[in-house]
């Protein structure tokens, strides 16, 4: 195998590779013989016919086509390792030659930078105390036996503590405010899930009963472009129910499934909100690290490094609006934007999160921190199990190389946080 090395523009290169007629032959032949195990002739077990009645069977052009991915595959591989290449992406394939006698073929590299992070214990941050108080405890209890609650139609006027469904519009200066429309959408009235002074105005109202009211939004309303301002609502009452809440019980703990009691449910609820704590301040903690890192050490990304970590976070925002029944054409229409505004607002954090996926990535090589394939055997295994168990998903379907490189890029990250937060973090 032959393979040479050209500079492009924008931080690419072009390589090129060479393979010859006994390097094609070794994979073609490879081919054939997985091929003739699988054949099936009458009279004899699958792929124990005779060699020579066997490849009368054998699909020819799917050999040679097998056969080439499969040198594609292999010497890409081997020829990024042998010109020490650290790739981030390969794209724009080009076969120049695809005889029996020679393959020559090249493609555009994007390699990651060459950057030296500095001595990881000179970044330093310093871990909170988790503390968990009986408020807490006793809020999540709400929750959870609300999420148990039984409701009763009634005709009476709503009062604080029942479900009502309502249909609802919000506008501002005569307009429908972006996500100001719903359908039958419930509510617990004094859940205080509505701005201030919604759910009030809700009280008193029957089934059928339509409402317009105004209210001001708080000064510090978590929606910028609403904060202070005149909302006008207009509301139909479409239901009314009364709530009933079981007791806080043992009975109760029982029918959660693995409490005996209520002190059991209860330190099964404090290690929840343990567990969730932990988890955020890990998250604070290795964003610190990092925020420190970014600062110390001038990063030259690749704008492919860049542009990919744009368009995946434009397509969770987009995800995140088709949950909430909106689409990304609508919402941009109201805000009078287009998809590149959009883009160029999130391009100074689509530039810190490739900062942070890169400094990893760096961490990860220069430590040689990589999984075991027995972390990546049992992940890859709980993943397939996960999702067949959901419905999500047919393991005979799962294309499993795709899904071991994905789990193996996904336990190093975390392999690397692991690594970074044991230098840096004390208590």
């Amino acid at each position: 195998m032959e393979s040479h090395l050209k500079t492009l523009e924008d931080d690419k290169l072009q390589l090129t590779i060479v393979l010859q007629k006994e390097e094609l032959q070794t994979y073609i032949k490879y081919v054939e013989q997985e091929a003739l195990t699988e054949v099936q002739v009458d009279g004899f077990r699958k792929g124990k016919a005779p060699e020579d009645v066997s490849r009368k069977q054998l699909d020819t052009a799917k050999v040679l086509q097998t056969a080439l991915e499969n040198a594609l595959e292999h010497s890409l591989a081997e020829a990024t390792k042998k010109e020490n290449l650290d790739v981030f992406k390969i794209s724009d394939l080009a076969i120049k030659n695809n005889t029996a006698e020679r393959l020559e073929y090249s493609v555009s590299v994007t390699p990651f930078p060459a950057v030296k992070i500095p001595d990881l214990a000179q970044f330093k941050a310093q871990r909170k105390e988790i503390k968990i108080t009986d408020k807490e405890i006793d809020e999540t209890l709400e929750v959870v036996r609300d999420s148990r609650a039984t409701f009763t139609l009634k005709e009476e006027p709503a009062v604080t503590g029942d479900r009502v469904e309502i249909d609802f519009e919000v506008q501002m200066d005569g307009k429908i405010i972006e996500g100001g429309e719903s359908k039958n959408h419930p509510l617990i009235i004094g859940g205080k899930n509505f701005i201030p002074g919604f759910e009030d105005n809700l009280v008193g109202m029957k089934k059928g009963e339509e409402k317009n009211f105004s209210l001001k939004a708080p000064d510090d309303y978590y929606q910028k472009s609403l904060a202070g301002k005149k909302l006008d609502f207009k509301v139909t009452i479409k239901t009314v129910q009364s709530v009933a809440r079981p007791e806080l019980n043992d009975a109760f703990a029982q029918g959660l499934g693995k409490f005996q009691n209520i002190d059991q449910l209860k330190g099964g609820v404090r290690e929840g909100i343990y567990e969730e704590k932990r988890q955020k301040e890990k998250q604070r903690i290795r964003l610190e690290i990092l925020d420190q890192i970014i600062k110390a050490v001038e990063i030259k990304l690749p704008r492919a490094f860049i542009d990919e970590q744009t368009n995946s976070i434009m397509a969770g925002f987009e995800r995140d609006l088709s949950a909430r029944g909106m689409e990304l054409g609508m919402y941009l229409a109201h805000l009078g934007k287009t998809q590149d505004d959009l883009r160029k607002e999130w391009r100074p954090e689509a530039e810190r999160q490739a900062k942070i996926a890169f400094i990893i990535h760096r961490i990860s090589r220069d430590k040689d921190i990589v999984p075991t394939e027995e972390e990546i055997t049992a992940a890859l295994s709980e993943t397939v199990q996960a999702l067949a168990a959901r419905g999500q998903m047919d393991p005979a379907q799962v294309n499993m190389d795709n899904a071991r490189r994905a789990l193996t890029e996904q336990i190093t990250n975390e392999k690397t946080l692991d690594f970074i937060e044991g230098v840096c973090a004390s208590k």
